[in-house]
Order: C-alpha cells, then structure tokens, then sequence
C-alpha cells in the first residue's frame, strides 16, 4: 500500500529527475534525437518487450483485458473528443491525438515497475501494444488518411511481441544466449525513454495555452473515466486494475506531436497539450498512486 507522500516521492522522483535531466541537456548541448529514438523504439523496447513478455506468469485472459482495455480508453476518448469539439469554434482535428493517445511507456513502465514490481510490467506492455497499434492505425488515419494502416509494420516491437508470445507457449524454449543480452537492453531501456522524453519537451514551443489546457484535462478526466471503466467491464482487480488506471491517465504521448507535425495537423496545439499534460502529471501521479491503492 502505497499510503503516505514518503512511500511515494521515492518513485516518482527519480522518473521526473531523469526527464528533467534529458530537458536540460537537450537545451544546453542539442543531441541526435532521432538516432537516439531509432535505437530506442527498434532495438531497446523490442528487446524489454520480449523479455519481459517471455519472463511473465499472468493469465493471458487477463492480459486480453488489459489489452482490450486500452482500445477501449482510445476510441472512447476519441468519441467524447468529436462531441466536445462540435460546441468549439473551427476544428482543431489534431487535438484528437492528444486526448486519445497516451504516454504508455516513457512514464507508466518505470513508475509501475518502482510501485508493483516486475510482475506488473506484461500489462503495461499489453496496453503499450494497444496504444501504438491505436497511434500508427486510428491516430494516423485521423490526420492523414490514406496508407496509415501500413505504418505499423515498419515498428519493430510488433515482431519482437508476436515472437514473445510464440515462444512462450510454444514448446521450443528460448536458449540463455539468446535472452541474456536481452535481458541487458531491457534493464536500459526504462532511463533511455525518461531520457528522450525530457529531450522531446525541450523542442516542444508551447502555443494557444487555453485550448491546450482543455485538451490536456480531457486527456485525465476522460482517461480516469475510461479507465475505471474498463476496470468495473473485466472486473479487473489487483495489479491488473492498477496498471489499467494508470496508463489510462497518463499524459499526452509525445509522438502524438511529432505525426501532427508531420502532417500539419494542429502542431503547436499539440505540442502544447504534451507539455501541459506532462507538467501537470507531476501532481497527478502520486494523487493517482495513493487512489488506486484505496480504489483497487
């Protein structure tokens, strides 16, 4: 039980220090970002990914729900978005990236891995599954509309997943060689993203504060909302409902901005929304790691 602000600041500090450490040296000495995020999201998150995957003992049921879960906080978020946008002048589709899609990795992994152990990590990594399939499928047909589908299949992770999976119930067991060095990249994988994610903000230029703030409280109020949810739907309990919660209210996702800007759709409102929501789950996490232990 995580009860008292002592039990914990140990948790969360050490995630935001390292962010603020990747903002801080991005602005002094600008750094390769993109080779940095390349080794990051094909070699260091497919290699976590099947480790940990391979390594679990859950119930696959369970992590179908979790699974499930995590489409469901997306598409949900994306339709209370399309009303509440009818009410707001113009039509600032980009800003459906942000409120949908959330920080399912940089954050949550190393937060869930301090509070719950690694045993709690396969479901993290099931709803960071759903969550990139979301961004590469509905994310990008949203703003570019056509060969979006086809994205996913330049992601790594994907495979390394399918593979996890074929060999963990499979009867060919993966040999020590081959899972030692995996398990290597793994242990570099949760200061990495902490890193680049510090790194990302420090390029984000933050504009139209008001409506970026609206997004950026639908982003928790319609997470917090789904996710519980979801909880109540597979009558998740324990861990699972935990993790659930969790990443369901976790901050706009970096790479929301970066397809934004890629198609021009919204960019600076997007890039704000990131910055705001990130800032602001500074105070929202810990409240968040004190409920679901009350709630759940």
């Amino acid at each position: 039980m995580l009860e008292s602000l002592q039990e914990i600041l140990p948790i969360v500090i050490p995630v935001f220090f390292l962010i603020g450490l990747g903002y801080l040296y991005n602005t002094i000495s600008r750094a390769d970002l993109d080779s940095l995020v390349g080794v990051t999201m094909r070699v260091l998150i497919p290699a976590f990914a099947f480790y940990h995957i391979y390594q679990m003992k859950i119930d696959l049921q369970l992590a179908n729900a979790v699974f499930l879960s995590a489409w469901i906080v997306i598409l949900g978020a994306g339709m209370f978005t399309y009303f509440l946008f009818r009410f707001l002048p113009g039509d600032p589709g980009g800003l459906y990236l942000p409120v949908m899609f959330m920080n399912s990795v940089n954050l949550p992994f190393p937060i869930i891995l301090s509070a719950y152990g690694e045993e709690a990590l396969p479901f993290g990594i099931m709803f960071y599954l759903a969550s990139i399939l979301g961004v590469f499928t509905v994310g990008l047909g949203l703003v570019s509309g056509k060969n979006s589908i086809l994205k996913i299949f330049q992601e790594p992770v994907i495979y390394m997943i399918g593979l996890s999976f074929f060999f963990k119930l499979g009867p060919v067991p993966v040999p020590t060689w081959f899972l030692s060095p995996l398990e290597l990249l793994s242990h570099a994988t949760i200061p990495m993203v902490l890193l680049i994610l510090g790194m990302q903000l420090s390029q984000v230029k933050p504009s139209q504060w008001s409506l970026s703030l609206l997004a950026a409280c639908c982003r928790f109020v319609f997470g917090a909302l789904l996710g519980y949810f979801c909880i109540w739907l597979f009558h998740l309990e324990g861990l699972p409902a935990k993790v659930v919660f969790l990443e369901s209210i976790m901050p706009s996702a970096v790479i929301t901005y970066l397809v934004a800007k890629k198609y021009d759709a919204d960019p600076s409102l997007v890039a704000s929304t990131v910055f705001l929501s990130t800032l602001m789950s500074l105070v929202l996490i810990p409240i968040a790691l004190v409920a679901v232990d009350y709630l759940f």
